[in-house]
Parts: C-alpha cells; structure tokens; sequence
C-alpha cells in the first residue's frame, strides 16, 4: 500500500491554487510585549490552515525575509492572542490588519502549542510587539480574502 503524498510537502502547491476565499476575522483579546532573536518556530510545510470559530490565535512577527513554510524562524516580536469569529481559511500571502493598519502577511504556521493555539507568524518590514503598536483589546484583526470575481463584494 503506497503512502499518502502531500502536494504541500512536495511543493507542488502555491497561493494561485486558492481561487477565492473569503475574509476571515477575529478578535485581538491578550497584547504581547516580547522580542526574541532564537526562537527556533519551525514553520509548516502547508501553505494554509483551516480555522473554526473560536480557535485561537497567536500572532507573532519577523522581518527575516526567508521566513516561509517549512523554514525556521528565530527573530520573532509577539502581538497577541486572537479568538477567531467564524470558519474561514488562513493562507500564507494574507494581509493581516488591525484599525486598518497592516501588521504584515502570513509567512507560516508553527503547531508548537496546538491543539491549545496555533501560531500565525507575519513576515513585515516592522518587527514589532503589540504593546510597542500600542494595539487596544477588543479590536478586531482581519486575515484578507481572495475574490476571483471582481464583481462580488467579498474578499478584499
């Protein structure tokens, strides 16, 4: 009996393979204020995660610019935890917002906590922590979405 082979892992998938998603969205309840340069996040292979309501969230950021499924990540600034409000797909390439300020894109998934959280790591140009941003509890973070019919009014 052959083994089961993932796309993911062979690199056989990218973003294009995802034709349309929507936004998903969630809701920033802890604010972090740590930086770390040796980390050591190992970032999945798969390009995305799927995500049920309730499920948190931690959102960390780098600014090493290799960081990409299946790399290591050891610089990282942590933001915060966040309580996702409804079923939606997490995809590396999404722009991630908080008050209409880009935090930066999903460069990868770490699994080290889970199943008590996932880690969501952004790669940005600002490295910085969520107290640094003086980001405020309550406010809501927006993953973007993909709308392959420019026509419709969802997605980004």
């Amino acid at each position: 009996m052959a083994g089961s082979r993932d796309p993911h892992v062979e690199g056989r998938v990218n973003r294009t393979h995802y034709s349309s998603k929507t936004e998903l969205a969630a809701r920033l309840f802890a604010v972090l204020d740590l930086i770390t340069e040796d980390r050591g996040l190992k970032l999945i292979p798969q390009l995305s995660r799927a995500v049920k309501r309730g499920d948190v969230l931690e959102l960390i950021c780098t600014d090493e610019k290799d960081a990409g499924p299946g790399s290591e990540v050891n610089r990282a600034a942590y933001i915060g935890f966040a309580e996702v409000t409804e079923a939606g797909l997490l995809l590396c390439g999404d722009t991630v917002t908080i008050r209409q300020e880009e935090l930066g894109k999903i460069a990868g998934f770490d699994e080290t906590h889970l199943p008590n959280h996932l880690n969501v790591v952004l790669l940005s140009d600002r490295c910085g922590t969520g107290r640094e941003r003086e980001l405020p509890l309550d406010v809501p973070v927006t993953f973007s979405g993909i709308c392959a019919d420019t026509d419709r009014d969802i997605g980004f």
